[in-house]
């Protein structure tokens, strides 16, 4: 298997551990970790270093519970990973439930994983938070 979707593939497993302590060691330090801006949700924006990670942790803790996340295709490149999926999630402030597919580009360096950014029906989503 491709050496860099394994280590996209590994970080995803992480997530549904909840593996912060492995999920870190994935990431570089200087990781830049970005979803969609939406004045609804509270995760949106970038983030840099393990330090923002951490606060997009934190504060998705709070706002939402992932209860499907569903890589299907992998697509890789010289330097990034392309991951087309499903996810479906629960708005903790309202208990509403919504549905996407997702696109997450992920760049890699030096086997880390140097940038991650979301992208999925943020309409959608900020509906449920609405």
């Amino acid at each position: 298997m491709n050496k860099k979707i394994e280590l996209v593939k590994q970080l995803y497993d992480a997530f549904s551990k909840k593996d912060i302590h492995t999920i870190l060691g994935l990431l570089s330090e200087d990781i830049e970790w970005g979803e969609p801006e939406n004045p609804f949700n509270p995760a949106g924006g970038t983030r840099k270093g393990h330090s923002g990670f951490m606060e997009w942790i934190n504060i998705g803790k709070d706002a939402e519970d992932i209860l499907v996340l569903e890589p299907k295709h992998f697509l890789t490149s010289k330097d990034s990973v392309a991951v087309a999926g499903y996810m479906k999630c629960l708005a903790k402030p309202t208990g509403k439930v919504y549905e996407s597919d997702f696109v997450h580009l992920v760049k890699i360096k030096d086997n880390k994983i140097q940038k991650f950014q979301e992208f999925f029906d943020t309409y959608i989503a900020g509906e449920a938070f609405h």
